[in-house]
């Protein structure tokens, strides 16, 4: 046996299968194919082996025979030379001749290989940079009122400037009373509901912060970090990208193709321009993935419930939603949101 390493994170084996190995698949071929065949005087499954191969033919069956050998000796090949494979295989048979042994090549992908730099270190020096301080103008929260003003009195948009400084289109706003902020929710006064607002407006800016500063470690390990992805996983994550896309379309209340029609794209147009982007996800989480595992990070079983109810009980509340989604199809996902969070974690300590 022969195994080679290809490019692009792909391996090729060169084998063959012997006639002894062959010769014990044989019976399960001649039956699979005496079910498919029929011969007039015979019923199906019960054709004799004479007749039968004279009807098939001796490579044909042959053929089936080697097929079932190496759907057999595949996984034991992979496990026994420590392959990673990944996706579905290409096998094909080489060289093939009655009373001889079946020779095949199989090329896979697989995992590639991911050699992690230091990584805490690169996280050091960018928690190292001068943070901007974060600060709410008291213009930001008079601004937010007054949009909030503006959408309880029907004019969401804020009045126009024409030229000389002229608004157009002012609308009265409600006048901000205790009265009017205790009817927007659980405020003492209005006083209560400016501090609220400064707060809510500071949350916001610390998030984006902490977003640019986790961009910005991310970016650090990946041009630290070479990894050659296999077509199989590019391909995998920019379909999802694209089903998402069709999925957000689709919540808009518009039809897909129109979309596609009005930025004059097909949706091959579309899969080219997501790939670059699903690479960088992908190999963003395959990092994430080792740094996990080097550090040993498990979410816990009490997180994983919390979080997976919380998705439940949220698909139940969309409307229109027919497709019942299941706890063991989003739990994977779940612990890999929650280890994600916690390496995160790490590296802003760092």
């Amino acid at each position: 046996m022969k195994i080679t390493k290809l490019e692009k994170s792909m391996v090729e084996i060169e084998s063959s299968i012997s006639v002894e190995e062959l010769n014990k698949y044989k019976e399960r071929a001649l039956k699979k194919l005496g079910a498919e065949i029929a011969i007039d005087g015979f019923r199906k499954g019960h054709i004799p082996e004479n007749i039968l191969l004279a009807k098939i033919g001796e490579m044909p069956f042959l053929n089936e025979t080697a097929e079932m050998a190496l759907s057999d000796i595949y996984p034991v090949l992979i496990l026994k030379n420590k392959i990673d494979a990944i996706g579905r295989p290409q096998i094909t048979i080489t060289k093939m001749a009655p009373g001889n042994p079946v020779e095949f090549k199989i090329k896979t992908a697989v995992l590639p290989e991911c050699l992690l730099p230091d990584y805490k270190k690169i996280a050091q020096k960018i928690n190292g940079e001068k943070q901007e301080k974060i600060e709410v103008l008291d213009k930001e929260v008079a601004d937010a009122i007054a949009q909030i003003q503006r959408t309880k009195s029907g004019k969401v948009e804020a009045p126009q400037i024409k030229k000389g400084g002229e608004k157009t289109d002012t609308p009265k706003l409600p006048e901000l009373t205790d009265e009017f902020v205790k009817k927007m929710g659980a405020f003492k006064n209005v006083a209560d509901f400016k501090n609220k607002i400064r707060e809510n407006i500071k949350q916001k800016k610390e998030q984006r912060a902490r977003e640019n500063k986790r961009a910005r470690i991310i970016d650090g390990l990946l041009a630290e970090t070479k990894i050659v992805l296999p077509e199989i996983i590019i391909a995998t994550e920019t379909e999802r990208m694209f089903a998402q896309v069709k999925n957000d379309i689709s919540r808009m209340g518009l039809k897909f193709d129109k979309y596609l029609e009005h930025l004059k794209k097909t949706e091959e147009d579309l899969r080219k321009e997501l790939a670059p982007e699903a690479e960088k996800r992908a190999k963003i989480q395959m990092i994430l993935d080792k740094i996990i595992k080097e550090e040993k990070i498990k979410p816990t079983e009490e997180e994983i419930k919390k979080n997976v109810a919380a998705i439940l009980e949220q698909h139940r509340k969309v409307p229109n939603q027919n497709e019942q989604i299941k706890e063991e199809n989003i739990r994977p996902y779940v612990e890999m949101v929650l280890s994600n969070q916690e390496v995160f974690k790490l590296l802003e300590k760092a």
